[in-house]
C-alpha cells in the first residue's frame, strides 16, 4: 500500500477524478489509547483529535471528518494546509515561521520566473531570518494574529530603533504574507494593520537651469545615458538596460530594466511590468547619431556604454560621474535620481503637462505616484512665480541644442527606413 507521502506526491498534476480516488486512501480512523474517542492518523503529516475543538467521540464523527478532509484535498487543497485547520493552534505546522518558510519559497519561485525583483526577495529574506524583524512571531500561530498583536509588533519595531517609514515597510510586507494566507484559505481574514504615520519624503530637486549646467559638465562621451535620465525621466535601471535595437526612428522602447546595481544583475521587465514608447528629443537623438554605431544593432549591444569599461553602466559609476558634474557645475548637491527623474517630472508639472500624459511618460502604474511631483521643492516654487517667457529668454546652458525642454522638446520624427538616417529638416510634431 502506498504511504501518505507517496499519495500526496502523486496528487500533483492529476485530474480531479484521479485525485478523488487517491485521496480515499489518505488517513485512518483509529481508537485513542484511553478509549475515550477516536483520532485521524495522517502521519507523518499529523494527527487530528477534534473537529475545531469538538472531540471525535464516535467513529461516525471521525469518518465524517475524514471524508471532509479527503474531499478538500481532492478539490486541490494541500493536505498540510487542510490539516492545519484541525490541528491544535500551537502545533508546529500552524506556527508563523513554518508558514513564512512556505511563503518565501513561493516568492523565490516568483523571482526565478521574473515576476519579483531580486532586491525585494532579498529584503523579505532578511525579515524572515531567525533574528530578523519577523522573529517577533517566532512562537505564535497564524490563528493568533489580531490587530493587538500587530500593534505590539509595531511598537516592538520602534524599540528596535526602526523609523516610522521602516515600520510601515515591514508591516506592509507582513500584510503581504497575511494576504497570501487568506488567498490560500488558511485564515478567514486579514486583521487591520496599524501602519504608523510617517513623514513623506520631500525630494530635493534642481532647477531646470541647474540641471542643464550639470549635464553640460558631464564629458560628451558619457553624457548620453544622463540625457535619457534627465530629459526622458527614465529610471537608472531602465536606461542602463536599453539596447541599440530599442531605438528606432526617433523613438525609444523601454520594456526592461536592470534589477540591481551591478553589471551581473539580472535584466527583467520594468517596475510596472508594462513597456512604454517614448519620443527622443533632438539633443539625445544627436548624441546617439554621434556615438552609437548602427552595426551594434546586429550584436544586441547596449545603447549606453560606459566608455571607461566598454560595458554597461553600473549604478555606482553613474553616481560617481553625476557627483563630479554637480561639483564642477557648482550647484548644491542633489542625488542622481532626484536631479534627473524628479527634476524632469516636477518641471513638467510646473509647465502644465497633463498628469495622465506625464503618468504614461514616466511609466507610473498609479496616478498618485505622478501627483507627488505637484508638491514642489522650494526652488521649483520660485520658478512657478517666474514668467515662462522670462525663463526662455535667458541664455541656454544646454550643450549643443536650442531652447525648450521636457515633454515640449521636438522629437526626431524621421520617416526614413533606417534609424540612423540623417534627420529631416522638419523636426516633426512635439510630444
Amino acid at each position: 500500500m502506498s504511504s501518505p507521502r507517496q499519495i500526496v506526491a502523486s496528487l500533483e498534476d492529476t485530474d480531479r477524478g484521479i485525485r478523488l480516488d487517491l485521496v480515499g486512501r489518505l488517513g485512518k480512523v483509529r481508537r485513542r489509547k484511553d478509549q475515550k474517542g477516536y483520532f485521524l492518523d495522517f502521519r507523518p503529516y499529523g494527527r487530528v483529535y477534534s473537529n475545531r475543538g469538538i472531540a471525535l467521540d464516535s467513529r461516525r464523527a471521525a469518518e465524517r471528518l475524514l471524508a471532509q478532509i479527503q474531499g478538500q484535498v481532492g478539490d486541490g487543497a494541500g493536505l498540510v494546509s487542510v490539516l492545519a485547520h484541525f490541528l491544535p493552534v500551537e502545533s508546529k505546522p500552524n506556527l508563523v515561521p513554518q508558514r513564512l518558510a512556505q511563503w518565501l519559497e513561493v516568492r523565490r519561485r516568483e523571482e526565478a520566473s521574473g515576476t519579483l525583483s531580486p532586491r525585494t526577495l532579498e529584503v523579505l529574506e532578511s525579515y524572515c531570518r531567525p533574528a530578523g524583524h519577523f522573529s517577533f512571531f517566532a512562537s505564535l500561530s497564524i490563528f493568533e494574529i489580531r490587530y493587538a498583536t500587530l500593534e505590539d509588533f509595531s511598537l516592538w519595531l520602534a524599540d528596535r530603533s526602526q523609523s516610522p517609514k521602516s515600520r510601515r515597510n515591514i508591516l506592509s510586507a507582513f500584510r503581504g504574507f497575511l494576504s497570501w494566507l487568506k488567498r490560500r484559505g488558511e485564515i478567514r481574514e486579514v486583521p487591520s494593520i496599524p501602519l504608523p504615520r510617517a513623514e513623506e519624503y520631500e525630494p530635493r530637486i534642481l532647477s531646470i537651469e541647474d540641471q542643464d549646467r550639470v549635464l553640460a559638465a558631464i564629458p560628451d562621451d558619457e553624457r548620453g545615458i544622463f540625457l535619457g535620465l534627465g530629459r526622458l525621466g527614465l529610471r537608472p535601471g531602465e536606461a542602463r538596460a536599453l539596447a541599440v535595437t530599442d531605438y528606432r526612428d526617433g523613438w525609444l522602447t523601454v520594456d526592461k530594466a536592470f534589477k540591481g546595481k551591478f553589471v551581473a544583475s539580472p535584466i527583467r521587465g520594468t517596475k510596472t511590468g508594462k513597456p512604454k514608447r517614448l519620443p527622443v528629443g533632438e539633443e539625445l537623438g544627436d548624441w546617439i547619431e554621434k556615438h552609437v554605431d548602427p552595426a551594434a544593432r546586429l550584436t544586441q549591444s547596449f545603447l549606453f556604454v560606459n566608455p571607461r569599461t566598454g560595458g554597461p553602466w553600473t549604478h555606482r559609476a553613474l553616481e560617481n560621474v553625476w557627483r563630479k558634474a554637480i561639483a564642477q557645475a557648482d550647484v548644491p548637491y542633489v542625488p542622481l535620481y532626484e536631479g534627473t527623474k524628479h527634476t524632469f517630472a516636477t518641471d513638467a508639472i510646473r509647465r502644465g503637462v497633463p498628469e495622465r500624459l506625464l503618468q504614461r511618460f514616466l511609466g507610473h502604474a498609479d496616478v498618485h505616484s505622478t501627483r507627488r511631483y505637484a508638491r514642489l521643492a522650494d526652488n521649483a516654487l520660485v520658478a512657478v512665480l517666474r514668467p515662462e517667457e522670462a525663463r526662455l529668454s535667458r541664455p541656454s546652458h544646454r550643450p549643443g541644442t536650442s531652447q525648450g525642454q521636457g515633454l515640449h522638446r521636438n522629437f526626431r520624427g524621421n520617416t526614413s527606413e533606417y534609424w540612423w538616417a540623417p534627420r529631416d529638416s522638419n523636426p516633426g510634431p512635439s510630444a
